[in-house]
C-alpha cells in the first residue's frame, strides 16, 4: 500500500514523499500513526548533522504512538484498534520510520497502551523508556542524593521518576527559571541556576545526571559529585572535550554513557514504562508544549531548533 513519510533532505530541508509499505507478514502488526515526538535526534538530523551517521536524504521519526490498522495471520495478542507504542528500527528498515502516517512492526516491537481519556500527545513512551533505562543503569541506591544538570524535556522526566525513587534529595540545575519551577513542581528539593552553585553543594551528590548536552555543562556535573560517585552523560554532545584522567581516578567517578545502545533489551522496558505513565510517576502534561499537523510539520522544527515561545516538547499529529 500506499503511505507518506517525512524525509530528512539535508540542512533545513524536508519533505513528505508518498512511500510504498508492506502488507504485515505472519506476526506483524500495520499501524497507523496518531502521534510521534521530535527529539533532539530530530532537530540534528533537520539541521543536517546526520550525515556522518547516515547518508542523506532519510525518513525517520522514533517516538510514534497509533493504533493497529491491520494485524498478520498468525498475531493472537492485539487487535485492530489497540493503541501501542512502537519500537525504534534502523533507518531505512520497510515500514521502519514513525514520523508516518503508518508502520510496520513485529508484535515484539509494540507495546499496548491501555484505553484513557488522555489526549494522545500525552502518550509519548519512548522517552519515558530512555529515562527508566537510565534510572536502572545509573547505580542509583536508595537514600541517594541525585543531581539532574538541564532541565529540559528528558531532564524533567528524570526529576519525576527520582521523585519516586527513595532518593533523599534531589538537585536541579538550569539556566531557565520556567524550567526550575517545573522541576520544583515535579518534585526537585533544590532548584538552582549554574552560576550560584556554591561550595555546600560541592562533592556533595552520589548521582549527577548531565541532561543538557552542552559542554559547558560537564565542569558543574564534576563538581557537584562525591568521591566514589557517579557522572552520567545521558544527553547527547557533539563535541570534543578534554577530561583529566588523574582527576577521574583520584576521585573514583564512574562515568556512564546511558543511551538507549548500552542494553541490548532495551525494548523490554517499553511495558514497564507505559505502567508508569498509568500510574501518574512519568507525566507528559505540561511538558508537551508545542504540536503540529503532519502536514504544517516545518514550523514546528523551526520551532524546536530555536526553542522559541517556551518550547520543551514537541509532537507531530496525524489527523
Amino acid at each position: 500500500m500506499k503511505t507518506e513519510s517525512l524525509w530528512y533532505l539535508g540542512e533545513r530541508k524536508i519533505e513528505i514523499r508518498s512511500v510504498d509499505i508492506p502488507d504485515p507478514g505472519p506476526e506483524e502488526v500495520l499501524v497507523s500513526l496518531e502521534a510521534c515526538g521530535i527529539c533532539n535526534w530530530d532537530i540534528q538530523s533537520y539541521m543536517g548533522n546526520f550525515a556522518r551517521h547516515h547518508a542523506y536524504p532519510f525518513s525517520a521519526g522514533h517516538e510514534g504512538v497509533g493504533r493497529v490498522l491491520q494485524i498478520g495471520d498468525r498475531v493472537k495478542s492485539l487487535e485492530e484498534g489497540q493503541r501501542v507504542a512502537m519500537h525504534e528500527l534502523p533507518i531505512g528498515s520497510p515500514g521502519g520510520a514513525l514520523l508516518a502516517r503508518h508502520a510496520l512492526r513485529r508484535i515484539s516491537e509494540v507495546a499496548v497502551i491501555p484505553e484513557s481519556d488522555e489526549p494522545v500527545i500525552n502518550w509519548l513512551v519512548e522517552p519515558v523508556v530512555c529515562v527508566v533505562n537510565g534510572i536502572v543503569h545509573a547505580n542509583l541506591q536508595p537514600g541517594d542524593t541525585v543531581a539532574v544538570i538541564g532541565c529540559g524535556y528528558m531532564g524533567l522526566l528524570f526529576i519525576q521518576g527520582l521523585n519516586r525513587y527513595l532518593t533523599k534529595r534531589v538537585v536541579a540545575v538550569d539556566v531557565d527559571a520556567r524550567r526550575l519551577k517545573l522541576a520544583e513542581e515535579f518534585g526537585a528539593h533544590t532548584i538552582i541556576r549554574p552560576e550560584s552553585l556554591n561550595r555546600s553543594l560541592h562533592s556533595t551528590c552520589d548521582v549527577v545526571i548531565e541532561s543538557a548536552g552542552a559542554p559547558e555543562v560537564l565542569e558543574p556535573a564534576l563538581s557537584l559529585v562525591r568521591v566514589g560517585g557517579s557522572v552520567v552523560i545521558f544527553a547527547w554532545h557533539h563535541h570534543d572535550y578534554t577530561f583529566d584522567l588523574e582527576r577521574w581516578h583520584v576521585n573514583s567517578w564512574r562515568l556512564l554513557n546511558l543511551g538507549p545502545e548500552m542494553n541490548p533489551h532495551f525494548g523490554d522496558l517499553y511495558p514497564r514504562a507505559i505502567s508508569l505513565m498509568a500510574n501518574g510517576t512519568f507525566r507528559n502534561q505540561k511538558l508537551v508544549t508545542h504540536s503540529a499537523s503532519f502536514s504544517s510539520v516545518k514550523e514546528l522544527f523551526e520551532t524546536a531548533t530555536s526553542r522559541m515561545d517556551g518550547y520543551i516538547k514537541g509532537v507531530v499529529t496525524f489527523p
